[in-house]
């Protein structure tokens, strides 16, 4: 009597600890996202990776039934914006969306950085970024071709804009000058410099597409190439540099990156719902239009194209000699 009074205690106080333990689990397990996510963006509100990821974030929320609040951390090439999520918690609630200048150009311009790569993990690469080479639409230079001419003609006296000392549109600008074997002054900029090119007070620059484009179809602007390997979509009549100067590739791109330490079933499941938002009609149709390329790659094929995107720069950077303080 007594032993089966027992037994049966055990049992209930088993059962009780194993559904304790059950929901413990099933708490732990609790599919993400299950609050909001914080998307750290290291550019102002407007900008290119500003307006896709919050594209981006809007999909998400959709999908997810958790909202997506983009914080700006904008300024000193990225640096603000990688320092903060780099300290973040690894739970997956706080995300870094930026470009290439972070990882792949930063660490060869500048001698000491706050964060380093394997302080995250990348995620996927949402998009590839074409720059667009910009002329004034008042300019006697009407194709690529014209340019050179020029540029040899006058070697150091024509100018290029550019975001500043390091970033993309100066690097990438840099490369091609390179390539084609010409000379031009550069002339870095702390704010948008399309405005200036429009008015002629510097002759040329590499811009974002999502910049440039409204810029050309306004006829503000000439675009007398694209850095992307092929013509773009959103300016068919525009050649691809590279259709002059073969093997010529200058893209940015935009993509997610959490903090290290973050867990397999969280990245897991940011990649698949990137995926889907990106592999969406909806989405690729708003990215076209905006020049953009989709991506959407894993993480594996992802860091093999941030390893090679990283030794095509730091060339640059070193044959160029740029340095930022």
């Amino acid at each position: 009597m007594t032993s089966t009074r027992i037994s049966r205690r055990t049992a209930i106080g088993m059962a009780g600890l194993w559904m304790a333990a059950a929901t413990g689990g099933a708490l732990a397990q609790a599919p993400y996202p299950a609050r909001p996510v914080k998307l750290i963006v290291p550019f102002p509100a407007g900008t290119s990776p500003d307006v896709i990821a919050r594209l981006w974030g809007d999909a998400f929320a959709r999908a997810t039934g958790q909202p997506v609040v983009v914080e700006n951390r904008s300024g000193a090439s990225t640096i603000i914006a990688a320092q903060a999520a780099a300290n973040a918690p690894a739970d997956g609630y706080t995300l870094l969306w930026t470009v290439n200048n972070t990882f792949s150009i930063n660490p060869y311009v500048y001698k000491k950085l706050p964060y380093t790569a394997e302080d995250f993990v990348p995620v996927t690469r949402i998009l590839s970024v074409p720059y667009v080479m910009v002329i004034s639409n008042e300019s006697k230079i009407r194709s690529l071709q014209d340019l050179v001419r020029e540029a040899k003609a006058r070697p150091d006296a024509m100018t290029y804009a550019s975001a500043g000392i390091g970033q993309g549109t100066h690097v990438a600008m840099a490369r091609w000058l390179n390539q084609a074997g010409i000379a031009m002054t550069h002339v870095p900029y702390k704010d948008y410099f399309l405005p200036d090119v429009i008015a002629q007070r510097v002759d040329i620059a590499l811009d974002a597409s999502t910049g440039a484009i409204p810029q050309v179809k306004a006829g503000k602007v000439r675009a007398l190439g694209v850095t992307s390997p092929q013509r773009i979509e959103a300016l068919p009549d525009v050649p691809a540099i590279a259709e002059l100067f073969p093997g010529f590739v200058g893209d940015s791109w935009h993509g997610i990156f959490a903090p290290r330490g973050t867990p397999p079933q969280v990245l897991a499941a940011l990649l698949a719902q990137s995926q889907r938002i990106v592999s969406g009609a909806e989405f690729r149709a708003k990215l076209q239009g905006y020049g953009l390329t989709p991506v959407g790659e894993p993480p594996e094929a992802f860091q093999r194209f941030l390893d090679e995107d990283a030794r095509a720069w730091a060339k640059v950077v070193k044959d160029n000699r740029i340095a930022a303080e």
